[in-house]
């Protein structure tokens, strides 16, 4: 479309109402355009080279006003393109004609939110028109104004499938499901998303269908629970029975109180069958079990250099878990009941009892006659909820553990025996 008019406003969609340095500063030019076209056509006798004579100050006066109508013409022509008209009479010129049944049906337009915004809307709402009412056409124009996936389902088709949910009845009726972050949550506003897919689908969808709407909440799910298969060999609830029919309630030993004085070590006992929640007396008070321990701190990829006893076996053995690994040891060397200590590093406080050789030839410390590198620390510390009141060093304790078949005397004062002796 070519311009008529030399300059004209660069905003479209231009406002209503033309004020502003811009609009003024068009003008400006326009008439200054006007009044040099205008002097060429006057004699010569009647052309000034200044805006002072009284006859070029009315030129200019209506070369003003008729910039302002030209201006104004050009913007009201622009009004004619789609991609140019102005906002307040967007809906006049294109959206009756794309929602022509609003009057009747009693709607008012859709709710959208920016001048930009609604052009767009409107435009696109003209090219679904042309495509004609299909579950395409009808999923785009539903999703124009939200970023939640919309999916279209056609009860007609699906009820044609074997065990379907719809049946002959259902065949003018489609639902229209709304999901956001994948079925997690409501789409931003979700009352005006029904309310502008309810105005958008009376145009869009054929006029004999009904259609339903609704949003889809997924139920997600994470890891619940975790199984894994496990064998225990060392079943104590039969050793109870075969070895000691009153069972075994208590550990008794002495153990040493590390500088923290929240942990207390033995290395000469296995606290395996310690359970968290366990009672350890010292001096007869009561101390709460937090932790059952293998290693003081923790891991430690650096090498550190340590010895053993009674042994005597010594190198530089790194620390993952419980286990122990010097590539060059052979821990099939060391007996049963042998006790480690680190002579540097972060674990070297406390000192620790060897359990079981790892490998392929493998067993209990003391019992096995193949090699091994590895070799797995029992647990022989214990994490204290509260802090021991003796200084640090060698403690008399007493720890409750995990144990079946724990049977206490008890003494019956006054009661007749020879009832039980009755039928």
């Amino acid at each position: 479309m070519s311009n008529p008019f030399k300059t004209g406003l660069p905003q479209n969609p231009s406002p209503l109402e033309e004020e502003g340095h811009e609009y003024e500063k068009k003008v400006q030019e326009e008439t200054e355009y006007i009044m040099q076209r205008f002097l060429r056509m006057l004699p010569s006798n009647y052309v000034a080279q200044k805006t002072g004579p009284f006859y070029t100050l009315q030129f200019k006066a209506m070369a003003e006003s008729l910039a302002r109508v030209q201006i104004s013409a050009q913007s009201v022509g622009l009004d004619t393109l789609y991609g140019f008209t102005r906002s307040e009479f967007m809906w006049s010129l294109l959206g009756s004609m794309v929602f022509p049944k609003i009057d009747e049906n009693l709607l008012q337009p859709p709710i959208v939110d920016g001048d930009v915004a609604y052009r767009d809307f409107l435009q696109r709402m003209v090219v679904l028109l042309i495509q004609g009412s299909t579950k395409k056409t009808i999923e785009e124009g539903a999703g124009l104004l939200t970023d939640a996936d919309m999916t279209v389902i056609e009860k007609s088709v699906a009820s044609h499938i074997e065990n379907s949910a719809w049946g002959f009845d259902d065949q003018y009726t489609f639902e229209i499901n709304v999901e956001k972050d994948g079925g997690t949550s409501f789409p931003k506003n979700p009352f005006e998303l029904h309310y502008n897919v309810s105005v958008i689908l009376d145009a869009l969808k054929p006029a004999h269908t009904l259609f339903e709407y609704r949003h889809v909440f997924r139920e997600v799910f994470g890891y619940l629970f975790q199984d894994e298969m496990f064998l225990q060999q060392d079943m104590y609830y039969y050793d109870d029975i075969r070895k000691f029919c009153l069972g075994v309630k208590n550990i008794v030993g002495d153990g040493v109180v590390l500088s923290d004085r929240h942990y207390l070590s033995d290395p000469n006992r296995s606290f395996s069958n310690v359970q968290v929640g366990a009672i350890l007396y010292v001096d007869n008070k009561p101390y709460e079990v937090s932790s059952v321990k293998s290693i003081l701190v923790g891991d430690e990829e650096t090498a550190r250099y340590y010895t053993t006893s009674p042994t005597g076996l010594s190198g530089y053995a790194s620390v993952s878990g419980d286990v122990l690994t010097d590539t060059c040891q052979d821990w099939s060397l060391a007996t049963e009941g042998e006790i480690l200590t680190f002579q540097e590093g972060v674990n070297m406080e406390a000192s620790y009892r060897l359990q079981d050789v790892l490998g392929s030839n493998g067993g209990s410390v003391g019992f096995v006659n193949g090699g091994g590198t590895q070799v797995r620390v029992a647990p022989s510390i214990v994490q204290l909820k509260e802090r021991l009141p003796v200084p640090a060093g060698t403690v008399s304790y007493n720890m409750t553990i995990d144990r079946l078949g724990v049977q206490e005397t008890k003494v019956v004062v006054s009661e007749n025996a020879s009832l039980q002796c009755y039928l």
